[in-house]
């Protein structure tokens, strides 16, 4: 009995996997235009304006690679393709994108990379290989904006328009109330480090919550008995905090530096200050142990904690600190502060690494906005005073000053959130940190 004429198993997988391509490019309402010839290219992605209907005249040439088994080193999260050298330079001389999709057809399962953008990195380049990340780079989904964006970097052929729909925003300003009045001394030094000098001979503890200004020491408090005692001449004048903002910016800038170490007195038990980076950060506990903060009844955030060494899992790499930068705001008469979160990394509780960059650097890629906001949360539930901490010593000091909630804004636009983290992800899929461990030394 003759054989009849077969299809290779190779070559089905390859037309499945330009299939899955079909559907996913159609489903986004893009346009899907097979290549009948293989030269190193197996299609075109013709863009459709998703606000008219209209053909772009964008496109992205696409070199499809289908498998059912695994790719090298594939693992739930990532694995990696090396490509042909010859591939290769066919693609980096195209004077069109190109995108090389990855994918197992049988699971539904696809991934892309822009190959011109990947590869303009010189090491990436010698090694010809993508390494792919399953979360970042996967092609499931309305990703049109990432794909107008590698095929019209310049905006020319699609706009994105805010829907019309009511959302309501959360700011990272928080209202302000400070004392209604301060204490005036004449100064009896002329630089604050000399008062911290000062401070420090009486034993006492230490007050951040003063400045000097034309020959005086201005503070929230009397300094009698007080280690702040010994840095004035002299009775006070006791006056009114809006007598500081007579219009010049001058005053302006006095009452800003007041509030701006009245913050650091009312964080001073739990937070010590990084002078170079403007940032309280959270102290190590006696112990070194992880300490976290209620934000939600319910769930916890960490404020300090020790990461282990991924090659030695009995041995700290780092610990990491929560940190916050902050700035008050005069608008419209009304004073706020504005909460930036941030992290202080150190080798022992106390030292800074000297990777401090490379961690800050990780951690604002991987991080998104849900955990940014978590973080403006937390710190904004501790400078209300609310209770959280394992032993809520913020809530237990008397503070200087006195916040409000997180101001929310309404309006009548929105933006797709999905959209936006996912174009996020792809300015640069990798963790810097997984790659390699960084060598600490004391």
């Amino acid at each position: 009995m003759g054989s009849g004429k077969q299809v290779s198993r190779s070559a089905h997988i390859g037309d499945a996997g330009i299939a899955l391509i079909h559907q996913r490019v159609s489903a986004m309402d893009h346009v899907w235009h097979e290549r009948t010839v293989d030269a190193g290219i197996d299609g075109t992605i013709e863009l459709r304006d998703p606000a008219t209907g209209e053909v772009s005249n964008c496109h992205l040439q696409v070199q499809s690679k289908a498998s059912d088994n695994d790719f090298p080193g594939e693992t739930a999260d990532r694995f990696h393709y090396d490509c042909d050298e010859r591939d290769l330079d066919y693609w980096m001389k195209s004077s069109m994108p190109v995108l090389l999709v990855c994918s197992h057809p049988k699971r539904g399962e696809a991934w892309w990379a822009h190959i011109q953008s990947y590869f303009a990195d010189p090491a990436r380049r010698a090694s010809g290989r993508v390494d792919f990340n399953k979360i970042t780079m996967s092609l499931e989904g309305d990703v049109s904006d990432r794909l107008f964006a590698v095929a019209d970097p310049h905006g020319r052929a699609h706009t994105p328009v805010a829907d019309l729909r009511d959302e309501t925003l959360e700011s990272n300003l928080l209202p302000v109330t400070m004392p209604d009045v301060f204490w005036a001394y004449d100064a009896a030094v002329t630089l604050p480090r000399k008062v911290y000098d000062l401070q420090r001979e009486s034993s006492l503890d230490i007050r951040d919550d003063f400045t000097l200004f034309g020959g005086r020491l201005l503070t929230w408090s009397p300094v009698e008995d007080t280690a702040l005692a010994g840095a004035v001449n002299g009775d006070p004048t006791i006056e009114a905090t809006g007598e500081l903002l007579d219009g010049s910016p001058d005053s302006e800038r006095v009452l800003v530096r007041l509030l701006n170490n009245a913050f650091r007195q009312d964080l001073r038990d739990d937070c010590a200050f990084h002078g170079k980076r403007h940032m309280l950060y959270f102290r190590a506990t006696d112990d070194l142990s992880p300490r976290s903060w209620n934000t939600s009844g319910t769930h916890w955030r960490s404020v300090f904690k020790p990461h282990a060494k991924k090659t030695n899992p009995s041995q700290v790499s780092y610990y990491k600190h929560a940190g916050l930068k902050w700035q008050f705001l005069n608008l419209d008469d009304e004073w706020f502060c504005a909460l930036t979160p941030d992290y202080y990394y150190s080798i022992d509780g106390y030292r800074e690494s000297r990777f401090t960059a490379q961690y800050l650097s990780g951690i604002k890629r991987l991080e998104r906005n849900p955990a940014v906001l978590g973080e403006t949360r937390m710190w904004a539930a501790i400078l209300a005073g609310r209770e959280g901490g394992h032993d809520s010593l913020f809530s237990q000091n008397e503070r200087i000053l006195d916040f409000g909630k997180l101001v929310t804004f309404d309006t009548d636009r929105g933006i797709d959130e999905a959209k936006w983290k996912r174009a996020a992800e792809a300015s640069d899929p990798t963790d810097p940190l997984a790659d390699g461990e960084l060598a600490e030394t004391a």
